[in-house]
């Protein structure tokens, strides 16, 4: 015969297999596979699946700056209500910084998701969102002096802003935290793009263009369309 289970018994067991069902709900690694595929409706699946498990863990920061990614990710590839996706993006990403202020993640997402409303708004915008975003990318380092993303981000926000006195661009700094990234992580596709970027900006075309030639014959740039196009649009300007 079955022995009668006691009732503190029940509530444990109902305790563990509330936080399964909960552990289940944010699988971060299914989630961020969603996220890579750069496909609108898989994104949309890990918005969806982040937003339910956020329901019941609001203060929950891992789920909160992944949601902020996968925004800037769908509103990178949508063309209705572009600028409402990333400002509500940028949202959760702020609510990340509140809730996990000491992972550099949150911090890297709030800058990304600032500039893409400044990109979005316009060439005053975008000069207006400089600072905020070097002061997060910034935090980012600050918290992890290895986190490559923000390297690459930093390399980025120093080619394409505007010099002193208007802002702060610069082609040494373009060049020291595009090296930097590569540093960290020399197979990454976009890093090696970067790079060539502002080798360019600093005058050093030969060995720009030897860098896209490398991306280019890399097979692993079959796999992202979109960063190839960038590639040999950027490889044909360099080579006129």
């Amino acid at each position: 015969m079955f022995k009668r289970v006691s009732y503190p018994v029940i509530v444990v067991f109902t305790l563990i297999l509330a936080l399964c069902v909960q552990a289940h709900g944010a699988d971060f690694e299914a989630i961020d596979e969603l996220i890579e595929t750069k496909n609108v409706s898989r994104i949309r699946e890990a918005i969806d699946r982040l937003e339910t498990h956020l329901k019941g863990n609001s203060q929950d920061g891992e789920a909160l700056w992944r949601t902020a990614k996968a925004y800037l990710y769908l509103g990178d590839r949508v063309d209705d209500d572009k600028l409402e996706v990333f400002e509500t993006g940028k949202a959760y990403a702020e609510t990340a910084v509140e809730f996990l202020p000491t992972s550099p993640h949150p911090h890297f997402w709030q800058a990304a998701l600032t500039g893409r409303i400044g990109q979005t708004r316009g060439i005053l915008s975008s000069l207006f969102m400089v600072r905020p975003m070097k002061d997060a990318l910034d935090q980012a380092l600050e918290l992890d002096e290895n986190y490559a993303d923000a390297h690459w981000a930093l390399s980025q926000l120093y080619h394409q802003a505007p010099g002193f006195p208007l802002s702060i661009g610069s082609k040494k700094s373009a060049l020291q935290h595009a090296e930097r990234a590569i540093e960290l992580d020399p197979g990454n596709l976009d890093y090696q793009l970067q790079l060539a970027l502002a080798l360019e900006y600093n005058g050093r075309k030969d060995e720009a263009i030897s860098v896209l030639e490398s991306l280019l014959v890399d097979p692993a740039l079959n796999q992202e369309p979109e960063l190839r196009a960038e590639a040999e649009a950027y490889h044909l300007d360099f080579t006129k």
